[in-house]
């Protein structure tokens, strides 16, 4: 990517989830082999607005009509939000509105300024409300909905050739080589009004939604590779700049924009304090945030007020313990102590098997704490073969660690040079 091409990206709770549920959010625009970006987008979290928007028109015109359509419909469903008890306006009637107006208002720029004449833009967006989504969309760039290891474009294309074959004048593998691929049927500008495409998706727990401008069509297919590459991401802005350089591979001339949601959780204990706590822990530093929702479903959440003794020395354990608030203290019988605090983990080791402790783990202050039994952690790796690969590999990562290569004997750690682990 360039200087000039654009990324973000968040994840966290907003006002739009529901409880327990978390959104991982991202996009990138690239300017791909053109001089400029035409291309817009939207990453609205607390709004629940997410949008792009591929420009049309001569010298920066398309600039002009993509960036005044994000920027309308933005002041509109931000308006929305606040007037919504008094409004009662439906979400669908809304996104309608807003894109029918954002049309309005570019073609009567157009009209008015002769440099801007002529100028035009695709727009596809979805607004989050609670439990479901409204698409709203006039172009060709695209909706697709990744569920449960699928992917389906859940727009229209509102090009020529993508008519011909709804009209069954043309075979589906003719549309992306016909000449008049890219000659749309629709748009927002040319004409004071425009025929919105709507439709209300209800979103399920790990569903991501992917919005992207034509540019990134070509590395779309096959659609398996697009799956493995965004349900594995841990880094989603990362993932998306990997398709964009691999549509540029595959022959893509234009702006690449693309943008990526998705709702994980269903569990109130996956707040953003679990994500963060649990990410700080090797075994789980590299999983996606769908593959991480599974694996907080089987901790069970405990507490221990201070000077609560989590485990006797000798007590046989089968279990990971995460410190998601306080402290904990590993002290061996010599006295020698460590402490175990937010973000960190103890019990690694038996994930593999039971054993008995060497120390003493006790709450030094209040601590609030998630555990992994070892028999939840077996079930998970067996009942989804993915992610189980993905589990242990990371344990077999984070056991070499332990082990000194010369002498086969567990390798101390700071702090004062203990073995925190057993």
């Amino acid at each position: 990517m360039s200087e000039d091409d654009r990324v973000v990206q968040s994840v966290g709770e907003s006002s739009i989830d529901p409880p327990g549920f978390v959104h991982h959010s991202a996009a990138i625009s690239d300017t791909g082999h053109r001089r400029d970006n035409q291309d817009s987008f939207l990453v609205e979290d607390e709004l629940g607005l997410y949008m792009v928007a591929d420009g049309v028109g001569g010298h920066q015109a398309g600039d002009v009509a993509s960036a005044t359509a994000t920027r309308v419909i933005r002041d509109m469903v931000a308006d929305w939000r606040r007037q919504k008890e008094r409004t009662r306006e439906h979400t669908g009637a809304l996104v309608h509105r807003a894109i029918e107006t954002a049309c309005a208002t570019i073609h009567r720029m157009a009209s008015e300024d002769r440099e801007l004449a002529g100028m035009s833009t695709t727009v596809t967006m979805v607004l989050i409300d609670g439990g479901t989504a409204v698409m709203g969309h006039v172009g060709d760039s695209r909706l697709y909905l990744l569920r449960e290891g699928t992917l389906e474009q859940i727009s229209t294309d509102h090009t020529l050739a993508a008519e011909l074959y709804r009209g069954g004048v043309i075979a589906r593998e003719h549309v992306d080589r016909h000449p008049h691929s890219h000659v749309l049927t629709r748009n927002c500008g040319t004409q004071p009004s425009v025929m919105v495409e709507t439709l209300l998706l209800e979103i399920h727990p790990g569903d991501m939604l992917l919005l992207c401008t034509d540019g990134l069509n070509p590395a779309l297919r096959p659609p398996e590779h697009v799956v493995d590459l965004l349900d594995s991401a841990t880094d989603l802005a990362g993932a998306l700049g990997q398709l964009a350089e691999r549509a540029k591979a595959s022959g893509s001339r234009d702006n690449i924009t693309a943008v990526a949601w998705r709702r994980d959780g269903g569990d109130p204990s996956l707040t953003r304090r679990t994500v963060d706590a649990l990410r700080s822990v090797p075994l789980f530093a590299h999983l996606s945030m769908a593959d991480l929702s599974h694996v907080a479903s089987v901790m069970h959440p405990r507490s221990y007020d201070a000077g609560h003794v989590v485990l006797h020395r000798g007590d046989r354990n089968a279990a990971l313990y995460v410190v998601l608030d306080g402290r904990l203290r590993w002290e061996l019988p010599s006295g020698h102590f460590a402490y175990i605090d937010r973000g960190r983990g103890i019990g690694t080791t038996t994930l593999v098997a039971a054993r008995r402790s060497p120390a003493e783990l006790r709450a030094e202050t209040p601590a609030h704490v998630l555990v992994l039994s070892c028999e939840a952690f077996r079930d998970l790796a067996r009942l989804r073969s993915r992610l189980g690969i993905d589990l242990l590999t990371s344990l077999a990562d984070e056991l070499s660690d332990w082990i000194d290569p010369e002498t086969d004997r567990g390798v101390a750690r700071p702090p004062h040079g203990l073995l925190v682990e057993f």
